[in-house]
């Protein structure tokens, strides 16, 4: 491995990273330039064959298609029905509607593998009414803000499908493992509600009908179905990620098309292009990163880190608290999937010389995303529910935006300690599959 050619690859990437270059640019280029300097026109050639290797994996084909499924669901108003009908029995207990629009975000998590959809689908009906109850507005955005983070550990979750292939594990084992933290986080956030409830000078919304909750559950009843069914399937082993994914597209476009109708004839154009768009720049991304891993691997670096590790009789302990750290640093340039691609080629050979658990590491990883999610200043959840209260007219910045969640973000770092202590929190469920 030559020092001045890896030296000049992190330049080079750090460079167009903090010049504002794309993130599938300065991945794609930096990692040309590594594999040009290491193999001349012939690692231009691998580089390639790289690329075009990535867009023709079978497991990565969930990966657009658990997309689409978010962009169906948000335009199909899924999301709203499902609100409804936690709100109908929650809104009534202190910091119930809060707690409503956790539950609506741990559920539809459930069904799109993207965070950012999830935040911005909902903190368009659950930030006015919950600020309309009296909840402050950082509260308002940080419960939004953290919920849908939720999208990546509760299965399905596309950094987890990036993990699998490139970890050579099982995506479906891998999407259970996420199951039992990610409902540890809804719980300590439903409690941190709670408390923030009591805090500040907030109403309580009056009881619902039963005629009113019927008649919620009676509109939003496929919103908690189909979730349910994806579980089930993936524990099963009935179906894989892929074919989830598919049946998952066909149901929401199915409901929102047939049964709400709120995607139709005139709309359908303009959603599948969405779908496109989303999906066609998760999927470059993932080329630009795979690029980098492969001059990564070819250099040696891989070996390099672990040597240090291991030959440097750092503690296992040690390692995790290093990589989470940096990951966490590393969440404040650039965004989770892209994390995922570039350390994990580097840090497989390290994990397996430990002798880590290779689930437990993936929600390790997993979770510190989700909490780089939540800090500035690339925090996609922070900017999209920004943009979101903004266009409600509502007195936000980024700053009130981060008052909201770091709460959430301590909870999580919580959440993620709490799964390295005590690591059946993860690897209970996948070991118990059928």
């Amino acid at each position: 491995m030559s020092i001045g050619f890896l030296i000049a690859v992190v330049v080079v990437l750090l460079g167009l990273l903090f010049m504002g270059a794309p993130v599938f640019i300065a991945l794609g280029t930096s990692g040309l330039l590594g594999m040009a300097l290491l193999d001349g026109w012939m690692g231009l050639d691998i580089a390639v064959h790289t690329a075009s290797t990535a867009v023709n994996s079978f497991i990565l084909l969930a990966v657009p298609l658990f997309i689409a499924m978010g962009v169906f669901l948000a335009k199909g108003g899924i999301g709203e029905k499902l609100y409804k009908v936690f709100d109908s029995f929650l809104r009534h207990i202190p910091g119930g509607v809060g707690i409503a629009t956790l539950l609506t975000c741990a559920v539809l998590a459930a069904m799109c593998g993207t965070s950012v959809a999830i935040a911005g689908m909902v903190g368009v009906f659950a930030i006015p009414n919950m600020r309309k109850l009296g909840y402050s507005l950082p509260l308002s955005m940080g419960i939004v803000i953290a919920g849908g983070a939720l999208g990546i550990l509760i299965p399905p979750s596309v950094p987890m499908i990036l993990y699998g292939a490139i970890a050579q594990e099982s995506v479906g084992r891998l999407f259970m493992a996420g199951v039992g933290p990610g409902l540890l986080a809804v719980l300590f956030f439903a409690v941190w509600v709670f408390i923030a409830f009591w805090k500040g000078d907030v109403k309580v919304a009056a009881r619902a009908t039963w005629s009113e909750r019927w008649g919620a559950l009676k509109d939003g009843y496929w919103g908690l179905i189909i979730p349910v069914l994806i579980i089930v399937l993936l524990y099963t082993g009935i179906a894989t990620p892929v074919e989830v994914a598919a049946l998952g597209c066909v149901l929401t476009l199915f409901i929102s098309a047939f049964v709400y109708r709120t995607i139709n004839l005139k709309n359908i154009i303009p959603v599948l292009k969405n779908a496109v768009n989303s999906s066609v720049m998760v999927m470059v991304i993932i080329m630009g990163a795979l690029i980098l891993g492969k001059y990564v691997t070819m250099a040696g670096v891989d070996r390099a880190v672990g040597n240090i590790f291991v030959g440097g009789g750092i503690p296992t302990w040690g390692f995790l608290l290093i990589t989470m750290t940096i990951i966490l640093g590393l969440g404040c340039l650039m965004e989770g999937a892209s994390i995922m691609l570039l350390l994990m080629p580097i840090l497989i050979v390290t994990i397996h010389a430990y002798g880590y658990d290779t689930y437990v590491f993936a929600v390790l990883l997993v979770i510190n995303i989700e909490a780089a999610m939540l800090t500035p200043p690339v925090g996609l959840n922070l900017y999209a529910v920004d943009g979101i209260a903004k266009s409600l007219n509502l007195p936000s910045t980024m700053g009130v935006a981060v008052k909201g969640s770091y709460p959430f973000l301590l909870l999580y770092l919580l959440v993620m300690v709490l799964v390295a202590v005590f690591p059946q929190i993860a690897i209970w469920l996948p070991n118990h599959m059928m």
